[in-house]
């Protein structure tokens, strides 16, 4: 008898999740999972900040899709999706690879909203994740024999400020500083929903640390020059900039305007409680790709937590149980890094800080990664 094929698309957090419990939660079913990633390696977004700062190595974050897929017994397929084909349960992969499924689920990402610019190994987004720090690895080699570079981050929720001092870091332990100036940018307030302890906290450490602070202000225009960009900000004011990182809202990692999925005006794949596609009952979609009823953050968090319902509910859509929906957290404690092995803590009017946290933050993360690395 054929078996039930089920193909999950992208290597996100709730992907591998599914994956890691598939030997369980598949047994007795005749079933086959097939991974579709454009990359063999999926990186958890949660340690980007110390891989930057250099507390941790490329290798501690990332997990090995095609080790865990054979661990886990599930077929691991290189490839990046374009369309559902219409009439049809299968797919097209770039380069015209067609896969058929019975169900499907994507898990694609994001990345942050570029705004239309003209990206280069000097402006760009801290995701995808691989070609930023391929571009933060050529920035330090130039840092190294250039002085008074400026590096400037737009966005200044906690993607934006995690980087920042992290990079501010990296560069005072590595190079001595090397002379860089350092600049921050946004359209909103500086760690805009947290308490005014944790906000308090994170502007003293930009004052401590010498950033310029440019806020309620947004990134109008972008011209390159022979030497790094010019920066021309909605106040009518120019900041030079030699590397520009956007931790800008979040945008879907690819554009699935042609993909024969329902989207959202903002390109979003939208889902039911239950995490299926509106209109396509074999079909699911997690993490920051997929769009609730009631939109939540484009957290990792969510994605995490999203991986052992997704993982139920594809048991389920195949035994024809009622399916379980997908209760996100009204606000969930959030482990701000400081740049060295310093952290924060915030949940709604709880605040702390200290290397405690950071040591707390480390113990959460390696053992997250210890699950997934085979």
């Amino acid at each position: 008898m054929k078996p039930i094929r089920i193909l999950l698309v992208g290597g996100g957090h709730a992907h591998i999740e599914v994956i890691r419990q598939s030997p369980r939660l598949f047994n007795g079913l005749n079933t086959e999972l097939i991974l579709i990633s454009p990359e063999p390696g999926a990186a958890y977004s949660g340690m980007l900040p110390g891989v930057v700062a250099g507390h941790y190595s490329v290798d501690d974050f990332l997990i090995n899709l095609p080790a865990l897929c054979e661990a886990s017994g599930v077929a691991w397929h290189q490839g990046r999706f374009e369309s559902l084909l219409p009439g049809r349960r299968a797919i097209v992969l770039a380069g015209g690879d067609e896969l058929e499924f019975d169900f499907i689920s994507f898990d694609i990402g994001s990345t942050p909203a570029t705004l239309g610019y003209s990206l280069s190994a000097h402006l760009l987004g801290a995701k995808p994740i691989t070609p930023f720090l391929q571009a933060w690895d050529h920035f330090l080699a130039e840092a190294a024999g250039n002085s008074g570079k400026v590096v400037t981050v737009v966005g200044a929720g906690v993607a934006g400020f995690e980087l920042a001092l992290a990079m501010r870091y990296r560069i005072d332990a590595g190079l001595g500083g090397a002379g860089c100036r350092w600049q921050l940018v946004s359209s909103g307030a500086l760690l805009a929903g947290h308490n005014a302890f944790v906000r308090r906290a994170g502007a003293k450490a930009l004052q401590r640390l010498g950033f310029d602070r440019h806020f309620g202000v947004s990134l109008d225009r972008v011209d390159s020059r022979a030497e790094g960009h010019m920066l021309h900000l909605s106040d009518g004011s120019e900041l030079r900039s030699d590397f520009t990182v956007l931790c800008t809202p979040a945008a879907p990692v690819q554009d699935l305007g042609a993909s024969n999925l329902p989207l959202t005006r903002d390109g979003f794949i939208p889902v039911n409680h239950c995490l299926q596609v509106l209109a396509h009952e074999n079909a699911f979609a997690v993490g920051d790709i997929a769009q609730l009823p009631s939109p939540i953050a484009k957290a990792g968090v969510y994605a995490v937590r999203q991986g052992p319902v997704l993982a139920a509910n594809l048991r389920k859509v195949i035994t024809g149980e009622r399916l379980t929906p997908f209760v996100p957290q009204k606000t969930f404690l959030k482990l701000i890094t400081l740049g060295g092995q310093q952290a924060m803590a915030s949940r709604g009017w709880f605040y702390c800080r200290g290397a405690w946290v950071w040591r707390w933050k480390n113990q959460i993360d390696t053992g997250f990664m210890e699950k997934y690395q085979r």
